[in-house]
């Protein structure tokens, strides 16, 4: 397994809007990064494609 990340949108602290943050998860490939992702934040809270972290 590899490490990516991705940005994601999330609800801020105080509950007033949202913030882009950095997410990390174990997967095999993009795509499985990504659905991992989605299940976890929502879908279309993923807003960049999942790239390999060193």
């Amino acid at each position: 397994m590899k490490t990516y990340r991705a940005q994601v949108r999330v609800r801020s602290a105080a509950g007033q809007g949202t913030m882009v943050v950095w997410a990390q998860v174990s997967a095999d490939n993009p795509i499985a990064a990504k659905q991992q992702l989605e299940a976890q934040y929502g879908r279309g809270n993923v807003i960049s494609v999942p790239v390999h972290s060193r």
